[in-house]
């Protein structure tokens, strides 16, 4: 499915003044899918169609990206989006649902889980921003006011695609994918309210959560990518130190974007992770300290 076909999928929820764009497929249990930057809800293109098949699979864009409300002047802060999603899970009549968060959404995820944990009753990280461990420089310049008012759509979406294609995949990826996770953000609105997205990029945002993560009464799971060289697997590792009885699951052969570096494997993890089996690999051998401390990062 190319990007124009998902975002004619989509459909569209007013929140106050704000909307938010989303695909709703399936019947069952939900599961609610949460893309990271500079990606839109496109990111779960590739696994949507098969969680939908014992699944009420919902897969919104975040404010202020991809096709939701990308006008200026609000609040795009991880603590701001989980507060909309839960609006938005309970216009929609979602209870709870297994929420699954990657990179910045797996910050919103962590934001959503303590500050509403009524609404989540699973939760699992994949390669999920967390602790100091972001924003990432790129992106972090991205949210320098002159780079809006300086940069060309054009030149910005090349510089972000090679970023994404250097870095983001252990695995060559299509040209037509590259160019589907970038589509919202071709056009001068686009670019403008991805620099606002990255302006709200504030590491506060998951320290502030950390220390409550290991209080959650949820079954947790956390999924990275071995050859993730965005966000290194020390802060998965951590992250399953931190949480008592986290499951981890580490996927060879991908990279920060494992879902399209291995679809089959990620796929059968998060069906595992639905259905409350056991995942195939779990926590590391040594305490994340020692992780941490024999690679020169502070603990």
């Amino acid at each position: 499915m190319n990007w124009r076909e998902w975002q004619r999928q989509q459909e569209v929820l007013e929140l106050g003044q704000r909307f938010v764009s989303y695909v709703d497929w399936g019947r069952g249990p939900p599961v609610v899918l949460l893309h990271g930057m500079p990606t839109w809800s496109y990111l779960w293109s590739g696994l949507a169609r098969g969680l939908a098949t014992s699944h009420r699979v919902l897969v919104p864009d975040l404010l202020g990206h991809g096709f939701s409300d990308r006008r200026d002047r609000f609040d795009r802060s991880l603590s701001r989006q989980a507060e909309a999603l839960e609006a938005w899970m309970d216009r929609l009549g979602v209870v709870d649902a297994a929420v699954v968060g990657h990179d910045v959404g797996g910050g919103v995820a962590q934001q959503l889980a303590v500050r509403f944990p009524r609404r989540v009753g699973r939760l699992c990280l994949m390669d999920s921003v967390s602790y100091d461990a972001w924003p990432l420089p790129l992106m972090a310049q991205f949210g320098t006011p002159w780079m809006a008012r300086r940069l060309s759509p054009e030149w910005m979406v090349g510089l972000l695609s090679w970023a994404l294609k250097s870095r983001g995949f252990a695995k060559k990826p299509s040209a037509e994918l590259v160019e589907g996770l970038l589509a919202p953000y071709a056009t001068e609105v686009g670019m403008v309210s991805l620099s606002r997205d990255a302006v709200a990029l504030n590491t506060n945002q998951t320290q502030v959560v950390s220390p409550k993560l290991g209080h959650l009464a949820v079954p947790v799971w956390v999924m990275w990518g071995a050859k993730d060289r965005v966000l290194p697997a020390k802060y998965g590792e951590r992250l399953v130190w931190d949480i008592p009885g986290a499951r981890w699951v580490s996927v060879p052969e991908a990279g920060h974007f494992l879902m399209w570096d291995a679809p089959h494997v990620v796929a059968m993890e998060l069906f595992r992770f639905l259905e409350g089996e056991a995942p195939v690999t779990h926590a590391p051998e040594r305490p994340v300290a020692e992780v941490l401390w024999s690679e020169g990062a502070p603990v």
